[in-house]
């Protein structure tokens, strides 16, 4: 572990979160808040962070575990149920590529005879849990925010579904009925006109969204009280410019299509 970042273990706080079905499944965030400068005494370049991600520490040990393994991996690339390990683990490998980059830029500029340009990292990361709409479906919704250089950052929101029975992800395949997608892609592309103000696809390009594209379902979805709402990131189906589209579909519409 790198010099700059061996008090990366101490820093890490535990903060218990609230939690409605009580200790069965009980959470625990594991944040990190700290900014690394690639040289001690300069405020710039920099890596900032500003993360908290939440583990599972509840009795119910099957859906703990099947929880903290698949956010271990899916956030971190990790495969583990140690959480904070896998957060740890991540943390260090940016801040060798943070230092890695902003050295490539040093020899860059020596070899051309000009001043070298920082590169700034910033990662920010924040994670709740919302309940379905029944007992049986929590969702884990995610938000990330980075920044590596370049004219912006990315902004990207992603929601893992699990059932509380045995904490598998609840996916498009094993929430809905085969062939749903004939069902579903109409009442998408009739909430995305509502949501654009648009009153055909061929308005959409003049609203930011990618008219001429079929349109798709999409995976990054979660389960709410009363309606389930499909997360199309930027670049999904707009620009960066457009932002992030959440269309949300009253489960009462597409109920015949719900296992």
């Amino acid at each position: 572990m790198m010099k700059a970042f061996k008090l990366l273990s101490a820093l890490m706080i535990l903060l218990l979160a609230s939690c409605q079905s009580g200790d069965k499944y009980a959470f625990r965030y594991i944040s990190f808040k700290y900014n690394i400068p690639y040289k001690q005494g300069k405020e710039h370049p920099s890596c900032n962070f500003d993360m908290k991600a939440l583990m599972a520490y509840g009795t119910d040990t099957m859906f703990a575990n099947a929880f903290n393994k698949d956010i271990s991996e899916f956030m971190f690339n990790k495969k583990t149920t140690d959480v904070q390990k896998a957060m740890t683990e991540f943390i260090d490998s940016l801040i060798v590529v943070f230092k890695q980059d902003n050295q490539e830029q040093i020899e860059y500029a020596n070899e051309g005879g000009f001043e070298p340009r920082d590169i700034d990292y910033e990662f920010v990361l924040n994670t709740e849990v919302h309940y379905g709409n029944n007992t049986d479906i929590i969702g884990h919704f995610i938000n990330w925010y980075q920044y590596t250089g370049g004219a912006h950052g990315g902004t990207f929101i992603t929601c893992r579904n699990y059932r509380l029975g045995d904490g598998s992800v609840v996916t498009l395949d094993n929430y809905f009925k085969p062939g749903y997608e004939k069902a579903l892609i109409p009442v998408l592309e009739r909430k995305l006109l509502e949501y654009a103000g648009c009153s055909s696809r061929d308005e959409l390009d003049d609203y930011g969204y990618f008219g001429n594209e079929p349109m798709f379902v999409s995976p990054n979805f979660e389960i709410r009280q009363d309606t389930i709402d499909f997360i199309y990131n930027q670049y999904d189906i707009a620009p960066y410019s457009t932002g992030i589209t959440v269309l949300s579909v009253p489960e009462d519409e597409i109920r015949n299509i719900i296992r």
